[in-house]
């Protein structure tokens, strides 16, 4: 499962799961993510999600027709796939992607064999 964070100068705000659905972003009340902003429009974008013959999610962001246009790690995108940490803009508004399989990976510490025999250690990243 993937998670949406909205974020203010740092702070997180509010936190959103992106269902199987999907996840749409805008100003008007059908949009899972409502966004009262005037640089949104009223279906601004949507979180979709892609599986491939293997099974493994793909989420993309996509551009629904916006006027400002949205904006992944600063680059104005139509249809762009999602990456764990990416940062979504939409109108003046920041929402870090949180992909919970790649969070694990990032948990996960690198075990070291050492010089002395039968010895183990953690490195820090």
């Amino acid at each position: 499962m993937a998670t949406v964070i909205q974020t203010v100068d740092g702070v997180i705000v509010n936190q959103f799961d992106v269902d199987p659905a999907g996840l749409s972003f805008g100003r008007s009340a059908n949009n899972q993510v409502q966004i009262d902003d005037t640089a949104v429009s009223s279906n601004h974008a949507e979180i979709l999600i892609e599986r491939n013959k293997e099974g493994k999610l793909t989420y993309l962001i996509h551009d629904v027709g916006s006027t400002n246009g949205t904006f992944l790690n600063d680059q104005k995108v139509e249809c762009q796939p999602l990456h764990h940490k990416d940062i979504i803009r939409v109108g003046w508004n920041h929402f870090v992607f949180i992909d919970e399989n790649q969070r694990d990976f990032e948990k996960t510490d690198k075990i070291t064999k050492s010089w002395i025999p039968g010895l183990y250690f953690t490195e820090k990243k």
